[in-house]
């Protein structure tokens, strides 16, 4: 099992380009697409918001989740709200919902960081808080 094509929203590809950038991630997409599931899984309470992915970028399969960790991430969704989940491309809807909602919340993060701020320090200070 693996995740499925999923379309990352216009915004959502703006963001991403800014938090790969910020972490100095560059050529490394899929990384900086599972730290904003984490992110976004982890600060989003219950089910994520729809978005609009006109236009967007649209990210491939195999490339965020695959075997094992496609079921951790199934069972991480499954966990945040609270219900089953039997359908794969619901996975992918909340996975993609979940990413999205990291992005804005990490761009967010970045606009309040100063010159001298390092984001990645701060992820890491936030994971061990």
């Amino acid at each position: 099992m693996a995740n499925g094509r999923m379309r990352l929203s216009k915004q959502g590809v703006e963001r991403l380009d800014k938090v790969i950038a910020e972490l100095n991630l560059n050529g490394k997409r899929p990384e900086a697409l599972r730290i904003a599931f984490a992110k976004g899984i982890s600060e989003t309470k219950g089910e994520p918001l729809e978005r609009n992915t006109t236009g967007g970028w649209e990210i491939p399969e195999r490339i965020i989740a695959v075997g094992e960790e496609y079921i951790l991430y199934k069972h991480l969704i499954i966990e945040r709200i609270a219900a089953p989940i039997y359908d794969h491309k619901m996975i992918d809807k909340y996975m993609l919902g979940y990413i999205e909602a990291g992005l804005e919340k990490m761009e967010l993060e970045i606009n309040e960081l100063s010159d001298l701020d390092n984001y990645m320090l701060k992820l890491v200070q936030q994971a061990k808080s």
